[in-house]
């Protein structure tokens, strides 16, 4: 059952609009600044140039506005307003083909709730760069009692989660991918089309910055889908990725520096 509450307007032509403000440590000033291109003067001129031509695009019937949400796409694409606009149109496109995966998504939802208790993801915190961390222990999605589609509203709710948070937006994030613990129908459950939409979407569809994405411990019998999975991504998402053996994966973690003791992550809980 989804929420009834809808924080955000999605009135397309709405002349009432956010003031936006920047309250972030000035970490993420100076990245703004150096790597998306962007300050105040920038911020304002691209948010209204894009409200526009949302106003304006007969294909967009309902859409957000805030400046939260629009930054999002704004930064994706370093301040080009006419690619962030692109960039909202496949965002937008995504989830009209597969509503099921992607829109109603609920963390009070009793299915959405007990994939979160088994904490496949969980947040490490942010580097010094502002690069936000998280580690996901794919072993704790269970390959037998949720489908495909659940596990894929899971994800894309933690998606939303975090694309809603300004260091996300603006830091990007690294990943760090255990694979143990996983099973056969971790994997194979998955059928073709389930996988090239998955790719589709977080190397194509969704505005996320990555840094590198590390794997580890990837079992022999994974190697047929993960390759197929792989080969739908882009080849600069291909690139990102690193496996390495589980030791090294837990000193990149950074165990008692960049991001804390790793085995105190299971204290750190996933709030949907």
């Amino acid at each position: 059952m989804a929420s009834k509450q809808l924080p955000y307007p999605v009135d397309k032509s709405s002349k009432l609009h956010d003031e936006y403000k920047f309250t972030l440590p000035e970490v993420y000033r100076e990245v703004a600044k150096e790597e998306l291109r962007e300050d105040d003067a920038v911020r304002e001129k691209a948010l209204s140039e894009m409200r526009h031509w949302i106003a304006e695009n007969p294909y967009i019937f309902k859409c957000r506005t805030d400046a939260k949400f629009l930054l999002r796409f704004l930064r994706y694409r370093q301040f080009s307003v006419p690619m962030a606009c692109e960039a909202l149109e496949r965002y937008l496109t995504v989830r009209e083909l597969y509503p099921s995966w992607f829109k109603n998504l609920d963390c009070t939802d009793s299915i959405m709730k007990e994939i979160l208790d088994y904490e496949p993801f969980t947040y490490l915190g942010q580097d010094g760069s502002g690069r936000s961390a998280f580690l996901i222990r794919y072993g704790r999605f269970n390959g037998e009692k949720h489908s495909p589609l659940q596990d894929a509203r899971y994800m894309a709710l933690v998606l939303e989660t975090v694309l809603e948070w300004e260091e996300f937006q603006i830091g990007g994030c690294q990943a760090f991918i255990d694979y143990r613990d996983t099973t056969v129908n971790n994997f194979e459950k998955w059928s073709l089309s389930e996988l090239k939409t998955i790719m589709d979407v977080y190397s194509r569809s969704y505005p996320l910055r990555y840094g590198d994405i590390h794997a580890a411990k990837m079992p022999k019998f994974a190697l047929p889908v993960v390759e197929t999975l792989l080969s739908f991504a882009n080849p600069k998402f291909r690139e990102k990725i690193r496996f390495l053996n589980i030791s090294v994966l837990l000193v990149d973690i950074g165990i008692g520096e960049t991001y804390g003791r790793f085995m105190e992550t299971d204290n750190v809980r996933w709030n949907g």
